[in-house]
C-alpha cells in the first residue's frame, strides 16, 4: 500500500487525514453510478469531516437496508438468541422499520439462518484487519460476515446482496481476500474517526473463500477461493490498483452517490436550486429523488419507498413498457457515436428480426411495431442539424440540490445537447395510440415540468434565455415532435405547479403507507408488502396495458 496524496482536504472540510481506511465498498459510491472520485477520497478518510455539519433531522424510518438483517444475525450466531426471539428484535428497534422493510429482514433472515453452512465454518464476531504504517497510517478491513475452521486454518467472508448472488468487481474481492488472509482480530471503532482495537494477529490462515449470497433467492456464488500466496498475487493484480485509485480521488462529479458524501454541504460542484421541485422552504431530511420516484409516490408511497431500499424486485413490466425501454436503447446506442451522425434508416433493425434483447425482448409483432418506431425517429433526429450542436450528452445524470426542499434532485435526460450557449433537454416517448396524445404534456410526463424549472434557473449552466424541452413522441404512424419554451411565464407556472401536485405529498410522507389497487398486480415490490392486492382471478387479474 503506497502512499498516493494526489487528494487535497478542500477549505470546507477539516480534521485528521492521517489515518487511511479502505473496504471492499470504500469507492462504490451509491447503488446508483457514476460515482465521485473526490467522494470516494473522502470516505476513505474517516478522521476528515465537514466545518459546518448538517443539523437536518434524521428520517423517521431505516433507511439501511441490510441493516437490521444483520442486527438479528449477530444475535443469532454471538449472542445464542433462537431465531424466532432473534427477530422479535426487529419491533423493538428505536428506529423502526417500514412493514415491507420488515417483511422483507425476516425473509432474508429465515433463508439465510435456516441453510447450514455447507464447509462446517462457525461465525467470527472480532473484524478483521491490516495495519499498516507507511508515514501514513492504512487500515483495510471489511464489514462483511466472517467465518472460520475451528483450527483457524480457512476463513471465509459472504457478502451478503439484497435480491440474488451476483459478482463483486475484482478490486472489491481483492480487498475481502487480503484482510481475511493476513487481517489481524478486531474490534469495531467505539467513533469511526478512531482505528480499529487490534487484538490477536493469523498465525494459522492458509486458504480463503469469499463468497456472495442472495437474501431474495439464497443464492451462493464464490468469487474467489484460495491459499495466501493466491490471495497476495490477486490483490497485487488488482486491489492494489483499486487502493490507489480510490485514496488519490479526482474531479467532483455530482450525482446520486452526493446524498451521503461528507462533502455534500460545501461542494462548489453541486448547483444549489432553491424551488426546484417549486416547495417552500422546510427544515427536513435531506432526500433523494428523481421524477420517476415522484411518479411512483403518486401511485403507492410503499411502492416508492420499498423501491427506495433496493429490495428485490419482481418483472413486473409490460410489453408496452419493455418495447419502450428497448428502443429508448436502440437511439441512445446510435447517440453516443463518435462524429454525432444522424440517424439514418440504415441503421434501424432489419425487416422481420427480432431485435428486442434480454429483459427487453417483446413478441415478434411487437418487435416489428417497435421497428416501424424506429423508422419515424430518422425524420426527427436532433444530429440532422449537427453543426448547430456544440455538445451533446446521451442520457446524462445531473443534480441538483433544491435548498428549499432539502432534496438532492436526480434527473437523466435522454439527451442532452448544447446549441450557441443554451441548453436542449430532449425526451423520447413511446405510444401505442395512433392519433397525437391529448391534453398538457406537463400534466403526462412530470419529468418535462422539472426539466422545464431547472431550465428556467439556469441549474444545468449555459444561457436559459435560449433553452428549450423538446418531446418527441413516437408511434405507429409517425413522430410527433413537440418543444416547450421555459422561459414562458405560463408553461414556467405550470411546470411549477405539476411539481406540487407531485412533489409536495412526498416530500410530507414520513410513513409511506401502501395505497392498495388494481397497480398492486405489476408492482415489482408487492412481494414484500402486507398490503398489497393478490391476483386471484376476475376483475383483479386484469394486467398493465
Amino acid at each position: 500500500m503506497a502512499d498516493y496524496t494526489a487528494w487535497q482536504m478542500q477549505q470546507w472540510m477539516t480534521g485528521d487525514e492521517s489515518l487511511v481506511r479502505i473496504g471492499p465498498g470504500t469507492g462504490a459510491g451509491a447503488e446508483e453510478m457514476p460515482g465521485c472520485p473526490a467522494r470516494d477520497a473522502a470516505e476513505a478518510r474517516p478522521g476528515v469531516r465537514a466545518r459546518v455539519p448538517s443539523r437536518l433531522p434524521h428520517e423517521h424510518l431505516e433507511t439501511f437496508t441490510l441493516g437490521p438483517v444483520c442486527e438479528v444475525l449477530d444475535l443469532i450466531e454471538f449472542e445464542g438468541e433462537p431465531l424466532e426471539r432473534a427477530l422479535d428484535a426487529l419491533l423493538e428497534r428505536p428506529r423502526p422499520l417500514h412493514p415491507g422493510h420488515l417483511a422483507y429482514a425476516e425473509h432474508a433472515v429465515r433463508l439465510y439462518a435456516g441453510r447450514p453452512d455447507p464447509h462446517g465454518l462457525t461465525p467470527v464476531k472480532p473484524y478483521w484487519v491490516v495495519r499498516k504504517d507507511n508515514g501514513r497510517r492504512w487500515e483495510l478491513y471489511a464489514s462483511w460476515r466472517r467465518y472460520q475452521s475451528a483450527d483457524g486454518s480457512v476463513r471465509e467472508y459472504r457478502r451478503l446482496r439484497h435480491a440474488g448472488a451476483r459478482a463483486s468487481a475484482p478490486g472489491e474481492i481483492a480487498i475481502a481476500a487480503y484482510t481475511a488472509a493476513f487481517g489481524s482480530s478486531a474490534s469495531w471503532p467505539r467513533r469511526w474517526p478512531r482505528e480499529f482495537a487490534l487484538h490477536a494477529t493469523p498465525s494459522r490462515v492458509t486458504h480463503v473463500r469469499v463468497v456472495e449470497t442472495g437474501l431474495a433467492d439464497g443464492s451462493r456464488n464464490i468469487q474467489f477461493e484460495g491459499s495466501v500466496d493466491e490471495v497476495r498475487a490477486y490483490y497485487d493484480d488488482f486491489g492494489d490498483a483499486r487502493v490507489r485509485s480510490v485514496v488519490k480521488g479526482g474531479v467532483e462529479r455530482p450525482g446520486p452517490a452526493c446524498a451521503d458524501c461528507k462533502q455534500f454541504t460545501g461542494c462548489g460542484a453541486v448547483r444549489r436550486s432553491p424551488g426546484a421541485l417549486a416547495l417552500p422552504s422546510r427544515k427536513l431530511p435531506l432526500r433523494k429523488v428523481s421524477a420517476g420516484d415522484l411518479r411512483y409516490h403518486a401511485v403507492c408511497p410503499a411502492q416508492a419507498f420499498l423501491r427506495s431500499l433496493h429490495l428485490p424486485q419482481s418483472d413486473g413490466y409490460g410489453d408496452a413498457v419493455k418495447l419502450g425501454q428497448a428502443v429508448h436503447g436502440w437511439i441512445e446506442a446510435l447517440h453516443r457515436r463518435d462524429g454525432r451522425p444522424a440517424c439514418a434508416a440504415a441503421d434501424m433493425p432489419a425487416p422481420g428480426a427480432n431485435w428486442t434483447r434480454g429483459r427487453w425482448r417483446v413478441p415478434d409483432e411487437e418487435a416489428e411495431l417497435g421497428r416501424r418506431m424506429l423508422l419515424h425517429h430518422v425524420d426527427a433526429c436532433p444530429f440532422r442539424d449537427a453543426a448547430l450542436i456544440e455538445r451533446a450528452e446521451p442520457e446524462p445524470i445531473r443534480a441538483v440540490h433544491d435548498t428549499a426542499a432539502q432534496a438532492l434532485v436526480v434527473a437523466k435526460p435522454d439527451l442532452l445537447y448544447r446549441e450557441d450557449g443554451s441548453w436542449v433537454w430532449r425526451e423520447l416517448e413511446t405510444t401505442r395510440a395512433a392519433s397525437r396524445p391529448a391534453g398538457d404534456l406537463l400534466d403526462a410526463y412530470p419529468q418535462l415540468a422539472l426539466a422545464v424549472v431547472l431550465l428556467a434557473q439556469g441549474a444545468l449552466g449555459g444561457d436559459p434565455g435560449g433553452s428549450r424541452v423538446e418531446v418527441e413522441i413516437l408511434g405507429p404512424g409517425g413522430s410527433d415532435a413537440r418543444v416547450i419554451d421555459p422561459t414562458d411565464p405560463e408553461r414556467l407556472a405550470k411546470a411549477q405547479a405539476v411539481l406540487r401536485r407531485y412533489a409536495g405529498p412526498w416530500r410530507a410522507d414520513h410513513t409511506w403507507e401502501a395505497r392498495p389497487g388494481r397497480h398492486c398486480r405489476w408492482c415489482p415490490v408487492s412481494r414484500w408488502c402486507r398490503s398489497a392486492v393478490r391476483d386471484e382471478g376476475g376483475e383483479g387479474a386484469e394486467k398493465k396495458a
